[in-house]
């Protein structure tokens, strides 16, 4: 049987960070990505100012920047401004070959695309009927993960997001839109891109099912006049449950982890920390993550914030109406975007 020390499944942030991390190491990793290419994902494609400064990109990579956004509540609107860019924009397809490229100097590390994995056993996993063994096992497969579903938890907190990626230079702002007679506790979004734009939704399927939430992101892109006739539909689920990171020779990282927040469904910067940092533990197992204790307390945050706007309910319109006012004190609006990333 072929054996490799650690066997990564997802060529995602997390899976790519943490190859590279392994790079030039004594250990024979392999990597292994479901899809045909490496870097595509149903995702808004929006970063922030942490992820810039760890990732440390390349100018050409970042489709916009941005000091300011602009936020709507009901019919008030307002806008958040800093002065430094603190939101970006970026295409996923990009970052990921861009992540990629930099494995290739790297002759302990192989990448499989088209690997999709169909069992997972103790010491090996299935790939086109062939096991292949490890020592190590990373799952960093996304929100719907198969290694989580094999150490035996079950999908928690779950979240849909919804989009349009539209073909159209028409929208230049970075734009959130909180309406919770639409979208409850959650928000949706435009995020410009430089051939197209996203725009979406989200929530958790416990408060909105899916359908409902459908019909209510079409009603309110109707109220915005918004024109979806060339738009690509797109759904991708959330799981904001997180469970640990280790577990004896197996590890989570980035949404598989449940490291997601469940307020902002940003995941990036998590995925990227948590890939590095479980790198680190394979290579030495006396290493105590640092980064990782400090998105889980950011995380923390964001459960409960995200928890009492659920509980809210009819109150949720004059607290984000509030929150709306406040943020056009400098003040407020830089402690929110420290807070939110």
């Amino acid at each position: 049987m072929e054996k490799f020390d650690v066997i990564i499944i997802g060529a995602g942030p997390a899976g790519l960070k943490c190859a590279e991390t392994l790079g030039n190491s004594s250990l024979r990793v392999l990597l292994l990505e479901k899809n045909a290419e490496i870097g595509p994902k149903v995702c808004a494609g929006g970063l922030t100012g942490k992820d810039l400064a760890f990732l440390d990109l390349p100018d050409e990579l970042i489709e916009f920047r941005y000091n300011q956004i602009k936020l709507h509540v009901n019919g008030l609107s307002t806008t958040i401004n800093t002065g430094n860019d603190f939101a970006f924009t970026i295409d996923r397809r990009e970052l990921g070959q861009w992540q990629l490229q930099k494995l290739k100097q790297f002759s302990n590390i192989e990448v499989r695309t088209n690997a999709r994995v169909f069992e997972i056993l103790n010491d090996a996993v299935v790939v086109d009927e062939q096991p292949i063994g490890y020592s190590f096992l990373v799952g960093a497969d996304g929100s719907n993960s198969f290694v989580k579903r094999f150490l035996g938890f079950p999908p928690r907190n779950r979240g849909i997001g919804i989009q349009y990626i539209i073909p159209t230079e028409r929208y230049r702002d970075f734009e959130f839109f909180f309406r919770p007679k639409y979208f409850a506790a959650w928000y949706a979004w435009i995020f410009p891109h430089r051939r197209y734009v996203s725009i979406g939704c989200g929530a958790f399927r416990d408060v909105i099912a899916p359908a409902d939430l459908k019909r209510n992101f079409q009603r309110w892109l109707s109220d915005r006049h918004i024109d979806i006739r060339n738009g690509r539909y797109e759904s991708f689920p959330m799981d904001s449950g997180y469970e640990g990171i280790r577990f004896g020779n197996i590890y989570l990282a980035g949404d598989a982890a449940g490291l997601l927040s469940s307020f902002t469904g940003e995941g990036i910067y998590q995925a990227l920390v948590s890939g590095e940092e479980v790198a680190k533990m394979i290579l030495n197992p006396d290493f105590e993550p640092v980064k990782i204790p400090e998105v889980l307390e950011t995380k923390q945050k964001h459960d409960r914030l995200i928890q009492m706007m659920i509980d809210a309910g009819n109150a949720r319109s004059l607290i984000f109406s509030v929150g709306a006012l406040l943020f056009k004190i400098p003040r407020f609006a830089n402690k929110a975007i420290e807070t939110f990333g």
